[in-house]
């Protein structure tokens, strides 16, 4: 499986990962994540992000996102440019979660189609799947070094627009910060075939 590291070379203050932040630190990543130099931001997210070709037939791996504390205050802060997102929302909202990495996966349900006892309708007239759970046939392995437990797991499957059905699912694995040292950090995912998907972050080199 082919992974697509972006390297880049960024202004900031600080130039590694770092816990806890400051409120300065705080600051600087809210307002960098409004700057109008939208590719730059774009670019500095893109670090975060692996993407991988989707395979033809089952259940599959399409994306592998890092979410440092300073990561997702630009994230916040970029995605609400027009909701009237302030500073102090952005130090609010960075104190309610201070200690936590986050690792997102993508899961595409594959091509296969569903039989027609797998579908069923819920109280509000939708048509949904029972292969909803899907997801709990993979694996998923952080390692820096070791294997590092998640404090919480948890995954929700996603649907197509306009009844497209099931289209897959997102994993969220969360780990306290004081985990995660400043080093190489690899997220493996294996399917139930036994193939891995395989994403590395360079925390030395990420905020």
């Amino acid at each position: 499986m082919v992974v697509f590291l972006i390297t880049l070379t960024l202004t900031l203050s600080a130039s590694a990962y770092d816990y806890p932040l400051s409120a300065t630190a705080v600051r600087e990543a809210y307002f960098f994540g409004r700057s109008t130099d939208r590719a730059k931001v774009a670019e500095f997210l893109g670090q975060y992000m692996r993407r991988f070709q989707l395979r033809a037939g089952g259940p599959n791996v399409y994306g592998i996102e890092l979410r440092t504390p300073y990561e997702e205050v630009v994230l916040r802060s970029s995605e609400n440019q027009t909701m009237g997102y302030s500073a102090q929302q952005a130090q609010i909202d960075y104190t309610a979660q201070p200690g936590l990495v986050k690792v997102r996966v993508f899961l595409s349900i594959g091509t296969i189609n569903p039989r027609s006892s797998d579908l069923y309708s819920d109280g509000n007239g939708r048509i949904l799947d029972r292969r909803e759970s899907f997801w709990r046939e993979f694996r998923f392995r952080v390692t820096q070094e070791r294997v590092i437990e998640p404090k919480k797991l948890e995954g929700k499957p996603t649907y197509g627009r306009r009844g497209g059905g099931l289209s897959g699912a997102e994993i969220w694995l969360e780990f306290d910060v004081s985990e995660l040292a400043s080093r190489g950090t690899r997220v493996e995912v294996i399917a139930p075939d036994g193939r891995a998907t395989v994403a590395d972050f360079a925390l030395d080199q990420l905020k």
